[in-house]
């Protein structure tokens, strides 16, 4: 029994890790959790320009999604990277410094929001951390997608300027898939003329 609910686990992270719209919605919800934790970091008394910036990237990963822009998901993905350098450095340099810090102080207030901050820090950098393998993945197989698409069409026929080379979608008309709401937004509705 045990074996074949790990197997059918096993098949459903398998079908989602090959669903580009899946993979969108994922990476959204991450990217909250991002602000999230990036927001309650922000309210610590000391050491929270990191947070500072790593909300301002999260925001700049929305409106990269919202716009379907392949130049500002490409921006993304290189501040997502230093975003990870940079939690990589602020761990190095502050964290045993909030740490001391904490166990010193009398004040609970102070002791509270250090700790605070270093929590929302760790959870964060996680969160980034995974959220890169999954643009990883989404790019991989929107890159897939796009090589695959274009064998199959004419090679005067432009293939769509969206997010990532994303495939285009039958169903991005359907409000359930948050990644397709988003692809569609900016959308050109016009077809080339065939000659």
């Amino acid at each position: 029994m045990i074996c074949f609910c790990s197997q059918n686990a096993r098949e459903g992270i398998h079908a989602c890790l090959h669903d580009y719209d899946r993979l969108i919605n994922v990476a959204v919800i991450l990217i909250y959790i991002q602000i999230g934790c990036s927001l309650i970091g922000s309210l610590g008394a000391l050491y929270n320009g990191a947070s500072l910036m790593n909300l301002g990237i999260a925001l700049f990963a929305l409106v990269a999604i919202a716009s379907s822009s392949q130049s500002l998901g490409r921006t993304y993905a290189i501040l997502l990277f230093c975003a990870i350098l940079l939690d990589i450095f602020w761990f190095i340099l502050f964290s045993r410094d909030i740490w001391n810090t904490s166990n010193q102080s009398n004040e609970m207030v102070l002791v509270f929001s250090l700790r605070l901050t270093l929590a929302m820090e760790i959870l964060g950098s996680c969160v980034r951390f995974f959220s890169s393998l999954l643009w990883i993945q989404i790019y991989r197989l929107g890159a897939s997608d796009v090589d695959s698409c274009a064998n199959l069409r004419e090679p005067d026929f432009g293939v769509r300027n969206s997010f990532l080379n994303s495939r285009q979608r039958s169903n991005s008309d359907s409000d359930d898939a948050v990644g397709s709401h988003y692809s569609s937004l900016l959308e050109d509705r016009q077809l080339p003329e065939s000659s």
